[in-house]
């Protein structure tokens, strides 16, 4: 047998973008012949001296994978957003109508749609919401970013604004442009866990409010005998008017 060595392994499933937390990760020793490349040889090499991680996965961990600091990145102030996008991946920042709630964190996930009013091939008004992305990892809220320390606003608050920027591919990047270009954007948070793709149908504004004018007939008060006399009187001023115009456009074509 090999001499034995130290790694560290996964204790559970990390997934891509996860900040790595002391939890998730054991020592394990293996023959010296087993160990990866680049493999971390202590878990507190990934944490400061605080125990604050700062490291975020690149690549999603199984459990009892070693860490590798090829798989990882370790961000700070210095070291900017580049090096925490996900491989195949763009940053696109989005400006979504409303701020970001204090509860959405950098490393989240999201799922975004898009309210857009239209007219349908009939030439009707429609207003319907479009689930355009889903399972969308946050790399950054505002100016705070995966693995870097939060950023503080002037009044000592978490600095988050209604900017996220999204790790998105380049058709998931058209797709949010053209959506946020010509209605309004939304997003909802998704648990911890989740990274399933849901079938979800557009869903219109009639949809849930129907037109009931079109199902209920509108039943009209009888009107009164000075109501009868008065709408007699309109109309018949009304022919005389249109009695006058039409008159008046038969000279003018005789002329």
């Amino acid at each position: 047998m090999a001499e034995p060595v130290k790694v560290v392994v996964a204790t559970q499933r990390i997934p891509q973008g996860t900040v790595i937390q002391r939890d998730m990760l054991a020592e394990k020793k293996v023959p010296k012949e087993y160990m990866q490349p680049k493999a971390f040889a202590g878990v507190n090499n990934l944490f400061t001296k605080e125990g604050v991680g700062v490291y975020i996965s690149l690549n999603t961990f199984e459990p009892g994978e070693q860490i590798m600091s090829t798989k990882v990145s370790r961000t700070n102030a210095d070291t900017g957003i580049a090096n925490i996008i996900p491989e195949g991946y763009k940053a696109l920042a989005v400006n979504f109508d409303s701020e970001s709630s204090s509860v959405i964190t950098p490393g989240s996930r999201i799922d975004v749609l898009s309210i857009i009013d239209y007219a349908d091939t009939s030439n009707k008004f429609q207003e319907s919401i479009y689930m355009i992305a889903q399972n969308i990892l946050v790399l950054a809220v505002g100016n705070n970013f995966i693995g870097a320390v939060a950023k503080k606003n002037d009044e000592g608050g978490r600095t988050s604004g209604g900017t996220l920027t999204l790790a998105v591919t380049v058709a998931e990047a058209q797709t949010i442009m053209l959506a946020s270009d010509n209605g309004s954007l939304k997003y909802i948070i998704r648990p911890a866990g989740d990274n399933e793709i849901y079938d979800i149908k557009p869903l219109k504004m009639s949809d849930i409010i129907k037109d009931i004018s079109k199902t209920v007939p509108v039943q009209k008060p009888a009107a009164s005998k000075e109501q009868q006399a008065m709408m007699k009187a309109m109309n018949q001023s009304q022919k005389e008017a249109l009695d006058m115009i039409s008159k008046y456009a038969n000279s003018q074509n005789n002329k």
